[in-house]
């Protein structure tokens, strides 16, 4: 009963090692800025195709494009909130769809990460600011169902570390998407961009009826936010690091150098500070968004004509937004592009950073959480001070030393909880020496002579066996809960462990 109930905290936990990059409310403040810095041009391309898309959906999906004074509690979901959405709340651009068009829960998570960006904005230190993001983690597993299991079976919001100092920027780019390779966010994004352009160009190379253009441009616009997700995770320090290691070592790695920041250059030779999720500054959203818009024109041009040419299409004419799962996916599937496709693709990408060596000379530092299995021996000392005795004659101040050593096994869940709980499930068993008292049985001082053995508590020694487990109500409860819920309502169960 005791691992079941490890096994389920542990699988409701999962999303604590996934470690995604930027939050919520920063994806929407880069593709906002995005937005924002296109030409009148594009921003009229993108006003039309944004125009077609809602049709039907107008309760839902903002009249603008972007609205930059949403506060809290929105009433609509702007196309500046779906690369927020992507990735995070959703595992494909078609998942996404559904979650901002017919979801209950999806203006709730837009409310929590709106006040997430309010509480960021005025910390004031470390654990403020820690404390409003695990916070909003928690709040966010409450309002979305799935958020739980689907927070990340591979490392696709990473990128692959550099093999080499001397891997051209060509050969990188191919790596990421080879049939075969781990999900990455090069990979990811090239294969949702893809698709975007794809269906952009078919707006003006087929004849369509009005619904039939309405739906091609909204799976348009879903697979290119889907794709921004992922490239805005490009310029999160954390996620440009390299991602390498056990859960314990990604974690703590990615942990570290988004705080910290990290210094890179991308593969045009531009250098960059690089800071990470919750630590964006100003400087950061505007940067990658840059890239974000250059994306983005690519979309709007090929829904124009305007250097279609250069996009090979093989996926089926389809009006629905691409299904590849990036949640369950073990590996990128096949993409076929030209090698004419393959230079404007690259236009994107050789903004982006270069990601960190991996292991070998030059890597960057390595860090630790306390995520993952442990096992280790604990030894420590105790002290007490007495006023009492066993008799009521025994009234005299005394103290009393003991020593316990144990072996202690268990599982670390750093960053679930915010700054006062430290996320550790384990059990002791060991044993306990505790020594005689110092007061002695009676008031004589004659009796100090017989050291320990006039002692009014005498030595004693006890076996102990101690658990630490997060409860609901009543501490244990989880225990008697974990299996009979994992049989008859999972969903219960993970309401209950949240």
């Amino acid at each position: 009963m005791v691992k079941k109930a490890f096994l389920i905290i542990l699988i409701a936990f999962n999303y604590s090692i996934s470690g995604y990059a930027w939050v919520y409310p920063e994806h929407r403040d880069i593709t906002l800025i995005a937005i924002q810095d296109l030409d009148p041009i594009h921003r009229a391309i993108l006003n039309r195709l944004w125009a077609e898309a809602r049709i039907g959906y107008e309760s839902r999906l903002d009249e603008l494009v972007i609205d930059p004074g949403q506060g809290i509690k929105p009433k609509y979901i702007d196309f500046a909130a779906w690369p927020a959405i992507a990735g995070d709340h959703s595992t494909s651009a078609e998942n996404m769809l559904n979650n901002i068009l017919h979801t209950d829960w999806i203006l709730n998570v837009a409310n929590i990460a709106a006040q997430l960006k309010v509480g960021l904005a005025s910390s004031q230190n470390r654990s403020d600011r820690n404390n409003h993001l695990r916070n909003s983690d928690i709040r966010l597993l409450r309002a979305d169902p799935e958020y739980v299991s689907r927070a990340g079976a591979n490392n696709g919001h990473f990128m692959i570390a550099l093999p080499d100092i001397n891997t051209s920027a060509d050969t990188y780019f191919h790596s990421c998407i080879k049939p075969g390779c781990e999900p990455n966010l090069i990979g990811i994004y090239i294969w949702f961009h893809t698709s975007a352009i794809n269906k952009a160009k078919r707006l003006t190379t087929e004849t369509l009826t009005a619904e039939q253009r309405s739906q091609l441009a909204l799976a348009a616009l879903a697979d290119e936010a889907f794709a921004l997700h992922f490239l805005e995770d490009g310029f999160a320090s954390g996620h440009v690091a390299g991602c390498w290691g056990n859960a314990a070592q990604r974690k703590g790695s990615h942990d570290y150098y988004n705080e910290k920041g990290i210094e890179v250059r991308t593969w045009q030779g531009e250098a960059l500070v690089l800071m990470g999720d919750a630590f964006m500054r100003p400087l950061d959203s505007q940067r990658a968004a840059r890239t974000i818009r250059i994306s983005l024109e690519q979309i709007l041009d090929a829904a124009v004509s305007k250097n279609t040419s250069q996009f090979y299409n093989d996926e089926p004419a389809t009006l629905v937004a691409d299904t590849f799962n990036v949640g369950t996916a073990e590996h990128m599937s096949l993409l076929k592009t030209d090698t004419s496709y393959n230079s404007l693709i690259y236009s994107v990408l050789m903004t982006t950073p270069i990601p960190g060596l991996s292991s070998g000379p030059g890597e960057l530092p390595r860090f630790r959480s306390e995520i993952g299995p442990f096992i280790g021996i604990l030894a420590s000392g105790r002290g007490s001070v007495i006023t009492n005795g066993f008799s009521p004659s025994q009234n005299t101040a005394g103290t009393v030393g003991g020593f316990e050593m144990a072996i202690r096994a268990g599982y670390g869940l750093d960053g679930v909880l915010n700054e006062s709980g430290d996320g550790l499930i384990f059990i002791d068993a060991g044993w306990r020496l505790d020594g005689a008292s110092t007061m002695k049985i009676a008031n004589d001082p004659s009796l100090a002579q017989f050291k320990t053995i006039s002692a009014a508590i005498p030595s004693r020694s006890a076996l102990l066996l101690r658990l630490r487990l997060p409860f609901w109500l009543i501490p244990g409860d989880l225990l008697i809960a974990t299996p009979i819920l994992y049989l008859f309502s999972k969903k219960s169960l993970n309401k209950m462990l949240v």
